[in-house]
């Protein structure tokens, strides 16, 4: 288990049973339990569809006979619960009363505490329900447990020493830590599938012709204001079976009184129509540069890129040959485009669709889906660009807003792209 997830605790032994002294200050702060949570949803969602997981009980009850998985009320078990359907493993509870049970299993409300067993009786608990676990190995050799550490910890090494492979990812938080975790699992996963809804909607612009190789997008109609998705022929993406992965999201002149078209911005990234470009009008032109550079080793032939607005004629002529192969890998990459008219300005819907966009793929630089190992952009100078796949710097890494999907088919409905 990873060991960020074991310094947030102090322990001793006080007794036979080992009791945990957390200390909340010491718990890892809310972007680290984002890592942990992305690191835990990854893990589990590459494991096969019969792993277990274990789910403990808690005290807050209904106060009426119901099936198990709805009897107990608390935040952390209702979200736990919740996260291993839709992980959708199968799952038991563990109840200090009956054991392991079923999710259907019919029970009726109860006060036993497992912290209260003494030594004898924690033993035949933990026997009777690894007995139980044990009939179920034939068809799962991995456990999840999302379990208080009085149902965790006597579990924890019988099933490592019966051959279960054990995901723990609670061990060492505090309770409160726990919560925040389990909310974090719940917002990845949120994510994922704002993702997915975009790609249903990239899928459809496909279907209707409006997804594009750049130049030949440039060569046919488009909106004169707007934001714009490049699409990496390379790069595979698991969101979708006829597009590639999302490489980077853009607009154009959003200062006040700037009179840009989409289409301008476009043809800068691009490059002339004799096949070369200028990097120092255009960032993205820039970044793929610079990772040529560093790729090939090229510092020596091109010591100037992106250096100054006022170079000779003699030394931009020696950047051409990058500019020209810069303007080859761009133009090779597909393009959609979404009409947003509004006003240049800091705020305006295309900024914030702009942002908004990036912010859903790169929340706290944790990527839903990694580039590919012969990606460009992994040889970027710039860590954000090569650790969330994306040409981007501005807004990479900021707080995503699930509702953005549902923003861009509305603007695409409105502009009559796509029917309702």
């Amino acid at each position: 288990m990873p060991q960020q997830l074991r310094r947030g605790t102090m322990s001793h032994s006080l007794s036979a049973k080992s009791d945990q002294l957390a200390f909340d200050w010491l718990d890892p702060d809310r972007d680290e339990l984002a890592r942990l949570a992305k690191q835990f949803i990854d893990e589990v969602m590459r494991l096969p569809k019969n792993a277990i997981a274990l789910v403990s009980c808690g005290k807050n009850k209904k106060d009426t006979k119901s099936i198990a998985s709805e009897l107990y009320t608390s935040p952390r078990f209702r979200m736990s619960i919740n996260l291993i359907s839709r992980l959708q493993k199968r799952a038991f509870i563990l109840s200090a009363k009956h054991g392991l049970l079923t999710l259907a299993a019919q029970v009726a409300p109860y006060d036993v505490n497992l912290s209260t067993f003494d030594e004898e009786k924690r033993f035949q608990w933990r026997s009777a329900v690894l007995s139980k676990l044990n009939r179920h190995k034939r068809d799962s050799s991995v456990v999840i447990l999302l379990a208080d550490d009085d149902y965790a910890t006597p579990l924890d090494e019988g099933l490592r020493s019966t051959g279960f492979k054990v995901i723990n990812p609670l061990t060492g938080l505090s309770n409160s830590a726990r919560l925040l975790f389990l909310k974090a699992c719940h917002h990845y996963l949120d994510r994922i599938g704002s993702i997915e809804e975009l790609y249903a909607i990239f899928d459809r612009l496909h279907a209707a012709g409006h997804v594009k190789p750049l130049k030949e997008a440039l060569g046919g109609a488009l909106p004169d204001q707007g934001v714009y998705f490049f699409f990496d022929p390379a790069e595979k993406t698991v969101f979708s079976d006829v597009l590639p992965r999302l490489v980077r999201v853009g607009t154009h002149g959003v200062s006040a009184g700037s009179r840009a078209t989409l289409r301008d911005r476009l043809r800068t990234h691009l490059g002339t129509s004799d096949g070369y470009g200028n990097h120092r009008s255009s960032v993205f032109r820039l970044h793929v540069g610079e990772a040529l550079i560093r790729r090939d080793g090229l510092r020596d032939r091109y010591p100037n890129w992106g250096i100054g607005q006022n170079l000779s004629g003699v030394e931009r002529d020696k950047e051409r040959p990058l500019e020209k192969v810069v303007s080859e890998i761009i133009g090779n990459l597909s393009i959609c485009c979404i009409a947003v008219a509004d006003k240049s300005a800091k705020e305006s819907a295309r900024s914030v669709i702009e942002r908004l966009s990036i912010a859903l793929f790169t929340e706290l630089l944790l990527p839903i889906e990694v580039p590919g190992r012969l990606w460009l952009g992994l040889h970027s100078k710039h860590d954000v660009i090569a650790k969330t796949g994306l040409w981007n710097l501005r807004d990479a890494g900021s707080k995503a807003d699930l509702s953005i999907p549902r923003t861009i088919n509305a603007r695409l409905i409105k502009s009559g792209v796509l029917g309702s």
